[in-house]
């Protein structure tokens, strides 16, 4: 699948790779700027988050798609200003302020995508990275995929809601219905989707639990509400979550990890606990024990990120004040090899973005 390289006219900014690498691959330098196409708009960037998966892992040549097309531009969630529109776009007007939903639908509407959202399409594509996506001054992208942004939403905060916080949101709240009575071990807590992971676990009422291996993050995993924090890196964690919840185990666990973590994370489960998980930063392949699962009732709930209704709906919250964003550092685009670098050694707590330079 290669990727969509949009119409172009004048030049722009952009953080750009002619092949993927090491950090060394990325250039800060002019390429042709966007125009938008039939149904498209025009944004000018105001922020972007950096991504793990769609970003560092795409230019890395390791994220587990199709290969993608160059010279190629990434990030997935831009915010910013819509300054031009494509033919037949009569529902977005110029200068409207807009976060932009990335997922990509194939827009035939099978059976599945109505009922479930267009997170479930099965031929769903990523801007930033089956299309050029918003590390540059602009990005087109389909009208259908922005996300009306109320004047309280700084665009740093919407540049957080199209990856972490929708993915935290849908596992979370649309799949495992977490409650107030619910008890929820969010594993690799330091990171931008597990930030939001306590945010929201916290804003339903739910006691959590975070894991998280250096004391900096655990640090700041307490200041953002979690009411237990235990050190990953400790061979005995899952025995500290145990002690913590009495012997019961927890009801609800978000890992993203993999391999390195759900033998002991999966131990630390209570009898009915729902698990939700939206990607592997580690191992992927993982060795379960059937028996105590069906045993425990467990279920399994699998997705990817969120529906444009739910990053609506979070841009709301953020409006109300219900929820901050946790943005860990902001770096203009012309040091976009310092926050991959940043990224990679996990020194992050919560969302690096990218700013124009």
């Amino acid at each position: 699948m290669n990727t969509e390289v949009p119409m172009m006219s004048e030049s722009m900014k952009a953080v750009v790779f002619y092949e993927t690498g090491g950090l060394e691959v990325l250039r800060y330098e002019d390429v042709p700027k966007p125009q938008p196409g039939p149904g498209e708009v025009l944004i000018r960037v105001e922020a972007c988050s950096l991504n793990r998966g769609p970003d560092t892992m795409v230019r890395g040549g390791v994220f587990p798609v199709a290969g993608i097309s160059f010279p190629h531009v990434s990030g997935a969630d831009p915010a910013g200003q819509v300054t031009a529109l494509g033919e037949g776009v009569n529902d977005v007007a110029v200068g409207s302020r807009v976060a932009v939903h990335p997922l990509l639908s194939c827009e035939t509407w099978c059976t599945q995508c109505p009922a479930l959202g267009e997170n479930y399409c099965g031929k769903v594509r990523l801007i930033g990275v089956h299309r050029w996506g918003g590390h540059a001054e602009y990005v087109s992208v389909p009208a259908r995929n922005v996300v009306p942004l109320p004047d309280e939403v700084s665009y740093m905060a919407a540049a957080t809601l199209g990856v972490s916080y929708v993915t935290a949101w849908h596992g979370m709240v649309t799949q495992a219905r977490t409650t107030a009575s619910d008890t929820v071990l969010v594993m690799a807590a330091g990171s931008a989707v597990g930030a939001a992971a306590i945010q929201i676990g916290k804003l339903l009422g739910a006691r959590v639990i975070a894991a998280t291996s250096k004391a900096g993050k655990m640090s700041r995993a307490r200041e953002l509400g979690a009411d237990d924090v235990v050190d990953s890196s400790d061979p005995e964690w899952s025995a500290h979550v145990k002690a913590a919840t009495n012997g019961r185990g927890v009801t609800v666990l978000f890992d993203n990890i993999g391999a390195e973590t759900w033998t002991q994370s999966l131990d630390c489960l209570a009898r009915g606990a729902r698990v939700f998980c939206s990607g592997a930063s580690g191992n992927p392949e993982v060795t379960i024990n059937l028996r105590t699962l069906y045993r425990k009732m467990v279920t399994f709930h699998f997705h990817m990120q969120g529906t444009k209704a739910e990053v609506g709906h979070l841009a709301d919250l953020m409006a109300a004040g219900q929820l901050a964003p946790v943005i860990d550092r902001t770096y203009p685009f012309a040091h976009a090899r310092d926050a991959h670098a940043r990224l990679a050694a996990m020194d992050q707590f919560g969302k690096i973005i990218l700013v124009p330079s």
